[in-house]
């Protein structure tokens, strides 16, 4: 029996590669207190003890300042080695991937990756007997965000805030103000201004890598 010999980020990696096991380390380190969410969708450290090398390539892409979104923390460790550590020694152990799968893995390129009948099999067995940590992270690693079962917590790690300005559907496309250059363009459009909205970007705060 294979899956004993695997911890709860080779278990993600195998059930969803590189950007699985980045939100099961991201919803661990929460859940242990050594990050925080800022505000929602958006995650700072508040210790930066590390117990694994999964968790410490984490860390640092949030970094010791400022706050990142799970997007942003997914994209710093495209190419981390300490990610891909992990489909390399899954790929020996049998469990990963065939010949195209494994130069993917030390490429970066997680698109073909999947798990072998041994490694199929090692999570059917981990799905049925669970007994690795936080149940929660495993969850995620198992099935992904959406296992979660405290919504909430889910909501407050991966959703951002909702920043989009809308304007008011009932205001009558004759009552736009002309010196306002985007408004007034909505003005000259048959539907006005049902619909119509500014979006606003709200970038990760800056601090070092």
């Amino acid at each position: 029996m294979t899956s004993p010999h695997l911890d709860v980020y080779d278990i993600a990696f195998l059930a969803g590669g590189l950007d699985r096991t980045v939100d099961t380390a991201v919803v661990a380190l929460v859940r242990s207190r050594r990050i925080r969410v800022h505000s929602p969708g958006q995650l700072a450290t508040c210790d930066l003890s590390r117990r694994h090398p999964v968790e410490a390539a984490v860390l640092d892409a949030v970094g010791p300042t400022g706050h990142r979104s799970v997007d942003t923390i997914r994209w710093r460790l495209r190419e981390d080695e300490r990610l891909l550590d992990v489909g390399r020694r899954l790929r020996k152990a049998g469990l990963l991937g065939r010949l195209g799968a494994a130069v993917s893995v030390l490429h970066g390129d997680r698109r073909t990756l999947a798990p072998t009948r041994a490694g199929q099999r090692a999570l059917r067995e981990l799905g049925e007997h669970p007994a690795l940590g936080d149940p929660e992270a495993l969850r995620v690693a198992l099935g992904g965000r959406v296992a979660m079962t405290d919504a909430r917590q889910r909501a407050e790690i991966f959703e951002p805030l909702d920043t989009t300005l809308h304007v008011n559907r009932r205001r009558s496309r004759h009552d736009i103000d002309h010196s306002d250059p985007q408004l007034a363009a909505l003005r000259a459009r048959a539907t006005g201004t049902a619909g119509a909205y500014v979006g606003i970007d709200i970038l990760d705060s800056p601090g070092p890598f």
